[in-house]
């Protein structure tokens, strides 16, 4: 490393700050799929959030607690006797969850330490990079499924298979994320090529 690529005083601290943070945020991801899966483990009356098509109902939020009409698109289910399919999806979903959480931030604080050390352009930040994408990309999809299969599965069980609604919920979010860290990674690779190109000028 270069007293040119070598970033500053503050910077080499707000990127070990970070590293701090993105810890605390590891031990908040384990926190609370310790805590759904507390909530899963008796295996019986298990609270599950249910997305509803716009179901009409009332609800006392008027005057002194007056009923109103309102439009409810979750609601929180309690499913006494889950499938077996169903049950294996809520323990799998806290637990895979947890882990592709735990390891994005686990790349994100490796990132950290290598920019604090003025290693952002190299080969092993790219591929660090690449790899964030693609563990955000296949966290998504695996928690897509798990989280359809846990929703539709309690609607079957409390409503005796009648509720017709078979609900698989896509987020663009994470779409969006995985466009961000590939172009994050088209630019920290074009720009170790830069900085190869210029020292070997020198």
């Amino acid at each position: 490393m270069t007293e040119l690529n070598r970033p500053s005083r503050s910077d080499r601290i707000g990127a070990y700050l970070s590293v701090v943070l993105v810890l605390a945020g590891v031990a908040v991801a384990v926190q609370q799929a310790v805590v759904r899966l507390l909530e899963v483990a008796p295996g019986t009356d298990i609270p599950v959030v249910v997305p509803l098509l716009a179901q009409a109902t009332q609800l006392p939020l008027g005057p002194d607690g007056a009923w109103v009409p309102a439009t409810v698109d979750t609601a929180t289910v309690i499913v006494a006797d889950p499938a077996a399919a169903t049950l294996f999806a809520l323990w799998a979903q806290p637990l895979w969850n947890a882990v592709v959480v735990c390891v994005c931030l686990v790349i994100a604080a490796v990132f950290f330490v290598r920019i604090a050390r003025g290693q952002a352009f190299t080969r092993r930040t790219v591929r660090l990079t690449y790899a964030s994408a693609t563990v955000v990309a296949v966290g998504w999809f695996g928690s897509s499924i798990l989280t359809n299969m846990t929703t539709n599965g309690a609607l079957s069980a409390i409503s005796n298979y009648t509720y017709e609604s078979i609900n698989f919920d896509v987020s663009l979010v994470p779409f969006l994320v995985v466009l961000v860290l590939a172009a994050m990674a088209v630019a920290f690779q074009l720009g170790e090529r830069l900085q190869r190109e210029t020292e070997g000028l020198v």
